[in-house]
């Protein structure tokens, strides 16, 4: 409405506000019908991206599967000794059964550390051993040049005034580690200092590659490859390519006096050895990482893993079988491991409940369609003015539009030809590869007669001998017998319904003019219908603030009017002596 400041009925005394709001009012009729009319456009929207949002999913989860070949050749595997391996199977697996067997688990290597007694993460080298073993292992007899001086303690300079250097203290120096990997390729470099805490010595062998840390619970250091199998073996070695994570010599040197006596590979040992990184220290313990091996059908296959894909089977080994030995003619220890079967077969079950999600998905959502359509139109409700509400309970207006929205979608055009193409498409009989044709009925799936079904559940599917269902149970089960016995017909039958209903689906949510990419409605063209009442609404409205200003207009020019006559009439009256 009109935002101009009015003064009204000082001098006629009426109260023309109230006569002009009264007088706007009964032009508001228009106005009023335009935003009930763009209430209702809103909720056919909502409706519509509700049961689109529905559609899209039966469209792309239901048809989207069972137009897959794939899809119906599932298979199911079963082992008869569950505690050696665990197996499942794809859809190339051959139907059967196979003998298997676990000769050898994968192993990840692996470093157990010696317990070092009271050491913790924050424990530094230099400080958790003897400054005697320090000097030993961290040391290699170099000085640094530091500037002498004199006997009052002033630095000494030569005649040209250069500083005066000589042999400070020892250097201590870090302990370099090359880790290699299982080819004995260099991978990196550790480095190990006297003042490193234990946690930084844990984290120099994570930057090094590997999954490391120093437990303070148990005082050790644990370190592993990030490689199963064999290609995740490493060894360490000095400088010098030594190998001193397997060396056999003891790994502290005790008749040394200090670094410089001792070579690369002592020092290198002596520190590794004295953290307890060593394979032959006592209480630790290095595991190298080996293959997973397994026996099926008498042929070995080998893995960095415990999984095996062959064949379309996929074996996860648990455990190792049991073996008998024998020594052949060259004295060679010989092992027989123990065999369970394997068998595999089509998982006929795993097709049926496909098809049974799929009908029950579909027939949600055609009695869903036919009830919105088949909706008598609503001539009476209309939606609510803010003051109506106000006059009713939250129960009252709910119930009041619920009435309105259940038949918002009643005989929609788009609706019908949803419902069409989804019933043409189920009724129709399709023609196999084998020449054979066959429709929904030929698999025991049809719908119920007209008496039996429900209002609004004509068009739904019922599967003959479905345990779950009260109207078909205990008629003959000729969807299961078609999957067992014929396979290849029930799949392409199957498929080539799918195939027809999506491909037309697809072409239905095709972009154009009326609709946006992936819309089984006319969402454009609602959009531009309600861009269409929001202008006439916003025309209405200032039609509105117009007539009103015009009437104000009006009662001003007559309060404007009277004004005169009233000093005209108070001039006279006091000509005569009548006025004050």
């Amino acid at each position: 409405m009109s935002n101009r400041m009015r003064m009204s009925g000082i001098n006629s005394g009426m109260d023309t506000q109230s006569i002009v709001e009264q007088l706007v009012q009964a032009k508001s009729t228009k106005k009023e019908k335009i935003k009930k009319n763009q209430t209702k456009l809103e909720w056919k929207q909502d409706a519509w991206k509700t049961l689109n949002a529905k559609l899209y999913s039966l469209y792309s989860e239901q048809f989207g599967t069972l137009k897959m070949q794939g899809s119906f050749k599932t298979k199911k595997a079963s082992i008869v000794d569950s505690s050696i391996a665990s197996v499942t199977a794809d859809g190339g697996a051959v139907n059967g059964t196979q003998t298997l067997a676990v000769k050898q688990l994968s192993k990840t290597a692996y470093m157990t550390g010696a317990k070092l007694a009271g050491a913790t993460s924050s424990t530094v080298v230099g400080n958790y051993f003897s400054a005697e073993d320090r000097n030993k292992w961290f040391t290699d007899g170099t000085r640094a040049q530091v500037q002498d001086t004199d006997e009052n303690g002033e630095p000494r300079v030569d005649g040209e005034g250069n500083p005066v250097m000589v042999d400070g203290d020892e250097t201590y120096q870090p302990i370099k580690y090359i880790v290699q990997d299982a080819a004995g390729n260099k991978k990196a470099v550790v480095a190990i200092a006297y003042d490193m805490t234990m946690e930084q010595i844990a984290e120099q062998f994570s930057n090094a590659g590997f999954n490391a840390s120093f437990d303070s619970n148990t005082n050790r250091f644990f370190i592993s490859s990030k490689k199963e199998g064999e290609a995740g073996n490493f060894t360490l070695t000095d400088e010098n390519g030594n190998d001193v994570l397997n060396g056999t010599d003891s790994p502290v040197n005790d008749t040394a006096v200090n670094g410089s006596n001792l070579t690369v590979y002592e020092r290198s040992r002596a520190v590794l050895g004295a953290l307890g990184i060593t394979a032959q220290a006592a209480g630790d313990g290095y595991i190298k990482g080996q293959n997973a091996k397994i026996e099926l059908n008498n042929v070995e296959y080998e893995s960095t893993t415990n999984m095996f894909q062959i064949n379309g089977l996929n074996i996860t080994a648990t455990k190792e079988s049991d073996y008998t030995t024998s020594v052949d003619g060259e004295g060679n220890e010989v092992r027989k491991y123990a065999t369970t079967n394997i068998s595999t077969q089509t998982d006929v079950d795993g097709a049926y409940n496909m098809i049974k999600n799929f009908l029950k998905q579909y027939n949600e959502i055609i009695n869903e369609m036919d009830k919105l359509y088949n909706e008598k139109p609503n001539k009476t409700y209309e939606p609510l003015t803010s003051e109506e509400k106000d006059a009713m309970s939250d129960e009252e207006v709910e119930e009041w539009e619920k009435k309105i929205k259940d038949s918002l979608l009643s005989r929609d055009d788009n609706l019908r030809t949803l419902i069409n193409t989804f019933k043409e498409g189920m009724a129709a009989a399709y023609t196999t590869s084998s020449g054979k044709t066959y429709s929904l009925a030929s698999f025991g799936i049809n719908t119920l007669s007209y008496f039996e079904a429900a209002d609004n559940e004509k068009g739904a599917y019922h599967i003959d001998g479905d345990a779950d269902d009260e109207k078909t149970k205990g008629n003959d089960d000729k969807l299961r017998q078609m999957l067992t016995n014929n396979l290849d017909d029930t799949m392409d039958f199957f498929n080539n319904l799918a195939k027809n209903i999506y491909g037309k689906l697809g072409d239905m949510m095709a972009r154009s003019d009326y609709r946006s990419f992936k819309s089984l409605y006319d969402d454009k063209a609602l959009k531009k219908e309600y861009e269409d009442l929001e202008k006439d609404l916003k025309d209405e409205e200032q039609y509105l603030s117009d007539y009103e200003d015009k009437w104000y207009d009006k009662f001003a020019a007559m309060e404007k009017a009277m004004e005169k006559v009233n000093s005209k009439s108070n001039a006279l009256a006091g000509l005569f002596g009548t006025g004050r």
